[in-house]
């Protein structure tokens, strides 16, 4: 699924016939980069991405490539990283040569490669970074690939308003999509005239979520609110059953979406809420071949990090077959031009590379199952409260 290819042989030819270095290069595939978080807390989230990705290129390699070559990615692993991953992307950049580019995964780790891409003008798509001040003015190259972080949890409160809650917690990782999905919630509650009754932020590794859990135990919120990834939802969760609180909603960012999840938790998962921003009803493009493939080469289900990863992949191909070049201009200018039809929705952005495309939904874990509770025309299952914690 990550097809390597040695230039060690075409390169020592350039050396020796230099007039011979464009066509050696052009004769071989079309180099793609990009870092994942192999390693570190954010791996989890990051391989679906990773295999998203991946699919797509091995689908488009058996359909020949783009204009007429094969394609090949390169990655390397960034360890969660941001100064890691901006190493790494100087270096498919500067000494790899790559001829295209893809964004690492989470919001952190791009903002911190982002002046990189700017400043070696690579038109690049950013399926992992939600965090909307990354596509501002000034932003040239970065091109955002999923929906925003002020939208993570949105629907949540008015949901819980509607039935009777009126005090709200809300915690978050010290990072840039949760910092960001912290305090848009902190904001919502307040708005809608919500008592915030407890927050808090942490850093990972180690955060005290027993300290956290009894604190909001004693405060006793109706609504908790965590701005998560993976490690820190499980951690949150079985932190709050230890303590022996369950708060009449609970909602999680990005965690509860993996399978994972649901075995790290066991029955704790249930009734916990979260986000998406692809499922499989959705009726997008390509959906339900992009499902089955998915499920036929890696033997377990999708999540909307793949679908991020695999739509980047099919909107970075639109914009090479619409131009007929890896002219880092032309695709950039394309992009912010057009609408692409992705697995994921309706790919379009703003003038600054701002994503204005598939927004977010909400699942609720219901007896085990992830099942989506809205938009209300595809719900599967109407919301199930109060969470019970067991």
């Amino acid at each position: 699924m990550r097809p390597f290819t040695s230039w060690l042989g075409a390169a020592a030819l350039a050396c020796l016939l230099p007039g011979l270095a464009v066509t050696a290069r052009a004769a071989g595939p079309i180099v793609i980069g990009e870092t994942t978080s192999e390693t570190g807390p954010l791996n989890v989230d990051a391989q679906y991405q990773l295999r998203g990705t991946q699919l797509a290129i091995d689908e488009i390699n058996k359909q020949g490539g783009w204009l007429g070559r094969k394609l090949e990615l390169r990655v390397y692993d960034d360890q969660s990283t941001p100064g890691t991953a901006v190493r790494l992307y100087t270096r498919l950049i500067t000494d790899d040569h790559v001829e295209l580019l893809l964004g690492p995964y989470s919001s952190g780790i791009t903002q911190a490669v982002a002046p990189l891409i700017n400043k070696y003008r690579m038109a690049t798509i950013e399926p992992g970074a939600s965090l909307p001040d990354i596509f501002q003015k000034g932003n040239e190259w970065n091109v955002q690939g999923i929906a925003s972080s002020l939208q993570y949890l949105e629907q949540v409160l008015p949901l819980a308003k509607q039935k009777g809650a009126a005090t709200v917690a809300v915690v978050g990782l010290k990072s840039a999509f949760s910092l960001a999905c912290y305090n848009a919630r902190v904001e919502q509650a307040k708005k809608l005239g919500m008592n915030v009754v407890y927050t808090a932020t942490y850093s990972l590794p180690g955060p005290d979520f027993n300290g956290m859990a009894l604190a909001m135990k004693n405060a006793h919120p109706d609504v908790v609110l965590g701005c998560t990834y993976y490690p820190d939802a499980v951690g949150f969760t079985q932190a709050l059953h230890n303590q022996g609180f369950a708060p009449r909603f609970l909602a999680l960012t990005i965690g509860p979406v993996e399978a994972s999840f649901l075995k790290d938790v066991g029955p704790l998962a249930n009734g916990i809420i979260s986000n998406t921003s692809w499922w499989y009803n959705f009726k997008t493009k390509g959906n339900a071949k992009f499902i089955a493939d998915y499920k036929a080469t890696f033997h377990e289900d999708p999540d909307y990090h793949a679908a991020a990863g695999y739509s980047a992949v099919e909107t970075l191909g639109a914009a090479v077959a619409a131009t007929h070049s890896l002219d880092q201009a032309k695709i950039r200018d394309w992009l912010l031009h057009h609408k692409v039809d992705t697995v994921q929705g309706q790919f379009m952005v703003d003038q600054y590379g701002l994503y204005m495309g598939q927004g977010q939904q909400l699942v609720q874990v219901q007896n085990g199952v992830l099942k989506l509770i809205t938009p209300a025309d595809l719900a599967q299952a109407p919301l199930e409260v109060p969470y019970p914690g067991t």
